[in-house]
């Protein structure tokens, strides 16, 4: 009987392919963990569960209207058996010689999006002159992004858009919530289109074009507010 012929690859060929199949899957499934140092993916859930120390590898760093001399706040990933997804969460641990109008950002461009529905957990740790904090979408650098942010020290919840370390504020309503807990906040941005919601209620509305294409998503204080988030989850979002 004359059988078959089936070509033969190499083992490290077969790993290749393997390996090729897998990041497909990781990059295109809803709902899979992200991870900073990938290629850019359409949807994904950051835990920071995924080691310890220091922000995720791939994650940058940056702050807008720094004083002189001053450096990035340090944001680190805590052991914190309360956060939504345990063990981890990712704080902002010391902003010290932040003031004023200095905006602290982490973000990844691991995901890169215009449409988008982010949504993460919030957590007060501190801050004098300012406290808490909120999700930042199409970050285009330290300078360039929206960001919605609660602050307790305020009672207030708000939405901004951030052009060249300028900030204007898009829309604000007043919220006062347990500062020892953690809180949700979601944005959803089409188009011009904004709409914010604070632990499920829909609060925020807003048109701007200040910044239109697509950017990375990330975690945003301001001055010398520390903060921990968990669960960023960020999504497509189609026009309704």
């Amino acid at each position: 009987m004359k059988r078959s012929h089936r070509p033969r690859f190499s083992l490290p060929a077969r790993l290749l392919f393997l390996g090729l199949v897998l990041a497909a899957c990781h990059a295109d499934g809803a709902g899979d963990s992200a991870s900073g140092n990938s290629a850019a993916i359409r949807s994904g859930t950051f835990g920071f569960d995924d080691g310890s120390g220091l922000h995720p590898d791939g994650w940058q760093l940056g702050t807008s209207n720094r004083r002189k001399g001053s450096a990035d706040a340090v944001w680190e990933r805590l052991p914190d058996a309360t956060a939504p997804s345990s063990p981890n969460a990712l704080a902002l641990t010391d902003a010290r010689g932040h003031y004023g109008q200095a905006f602290n950002l982490c973000w990844t461009s691991a995901v890169s999006l215009a449409d988008v529905d982010v949504q993460v957990a919030v957590r007060i740790d501190g801050g004098t002159e300012d406290q808490g904090g909120g999700p930042a979408w199409r970050v285009g650098g330290e300078n360039d992004y929206y960001a919605a942010r609660w602050n307790p020290l305020e009672d207030n919840f708000r939405v901004y858009s951030i052009q060249d370390g300028e900030r204007r504020q898009l829309d604000t309503a007043r919220v006062r919530a347990d500062t020892k807990s953690w809180h949700t906040i979601r944005v959803r941005h089409v188009g011009d289109s904004i709409t914010c919601w604070f632990d499920g209620q829909e609060l925020l509305h807003a048109t701007d074009t200040t910044l239109r294409g697509p950017g990375g998503v990330g975690l945003w204080t301001k001055a010398d507010a520390t903060t921990r988030f968990d669960d960023l989850t960020v999504k497509p979002a189609p026009e309704r």
